[in-house]
């Protein structure tokens, strides 16, 4: 196969002022290419797969740059389309110090990701050149369309017996939790692997007294998903997260200990997909969570929603390399 993974989403343009500034405060920002798919898609890229992603943009300097930079990180975009006439979904975001919460604020209605259409991508000629298919819940809360789109795409790399990767990437500021449920349950029948956070796994599955691996072993059987990956908070002390997994009913996991100083937390669960992806392929779940954990713990320390993380360093992390300066 020519690619080992393929992933389909909406890209944006995100702006964000600099440090930790109120976007009302701020005279200048920074642009950077933003959408979970195409974060998940250059993680991966940058630990060593061979990756595509698909999606349509505007056919204007928005969009110009996002393919640009997808090409700069080493994702390949043969299926990119482009729109002569629809304009490109903006993403703000305040990187607020803590305790105040970093806020998302979105651009995205009548967006061009959100009139794609099946005839846009020859799904039957993209799926058949990948071992993995990702997509995530974003898509269908952006419009009925898309929906659409993604349902067909998921059906058609299923037929062609790709590996079917959603993340639940539940957004509440996109849609309700009665409707993102109703929706979502379309999907499952079709997912091998599923990635989701404690706080999703409550809200759209109801899951509000199992906790951990209890939850994620939960999830596989209920749904009848081979492979959950959920990533929660710990009940460890000096524990940060626990990433717990359950794969054709074998428990793996992972815990996050120590201290993290991060500069942006905005594309890190997407780093740990693309990571525990990676391991996945290379050597199953048990290197999967803990390069998933690597490359999410490492994400916490780059600037923008890309991870810059790569094999070396991920391996370095993994081997507890401590060195706060290489020269």
């Amino acid at each position: 196969m020519k690619f080992d993974l393929i992933t389909f989403g909406e890209s944006m343009v995100r702006i964000t002022p600099p440090g930790p500034y109120p976007i009302e405060q701020g005279t200048a920002a920074h642009l950077y290419p933003a959408g979970s798919e195409m974060n998940v898609a250059v993680a991966a890229a940058h630990l060593g797969l061979r990756v595509s992603y698909v999606t349509k943009v505007a056919n204007n300097p928005l969009g110009r740059l996002i393919i640009n930079k997808c090409s700069e990180h080493k994702v390949d975009t043969t299926w990119v389309r482009t729109s002569q006439t629809d304009r490109q979904g903006l993403l703000f975001f305040e990187n607020a110090q803590s305790p105040r919460a970093g806020t998302v604020y979105y651009d995205r209605e009548n967006s061009v990701f959100s009139k794609v259409e099946s005839n846009d991508f020859e799904w039957d000629q993209i799926v058949k050149q990948t071992k993995v298919f990702l997509i995530s819940g974003i898509n269908p809360a952006v419009s009925t369309q898309a929906h659409r789109v993604t349902l067909d795409a998921v059906r058609k790399a299923k037929a062609h017996n790709c590996l079917v990767a959603f993340d639940t990437n539940y957004r509440s500021k996109l849609w309700d939790v009665l409707t993102a449920k109703e929706i979502l349950k379309e999907y499952y029948p079709y997912i091998d692997m599923l990635f989701t956070s404690g706080r999703d796994a409550r809200s759209l599955f109801g899951f509000h007294d199992l906790h951990g691996d209890k939850l994620a072993r939960k999830l596989s059987q209920d749904l009848a998903i081979p492979t959950v990956v959920l990533v929660h908070s710990s009940e460890q002390k000096g524990s940060l997260w626990r990433i717990s997994c359950v794969h054709q009913g074998e428990d793996y996991s992972q815990e996050q200990g120590g201290r993290l100083v991060g500069v942006e937390r905005l594309g890190a669960g997407d780093a740990m997909a693309g990571g525990f992806i990676t391991g996945f392929l290379e050597s199953g779940p048990e290197l999967g969570v803990v390069m998933g954990n690597a490359s999410m713990t490492l994400k916490n320390t780059y600037v923008g929603d890309f991870t810059w993380v790569t094999r070396e360093i991920v391996d370095s992390f993994i081997a507890g390399d401590t060195y706060t300066l290489k020269r």
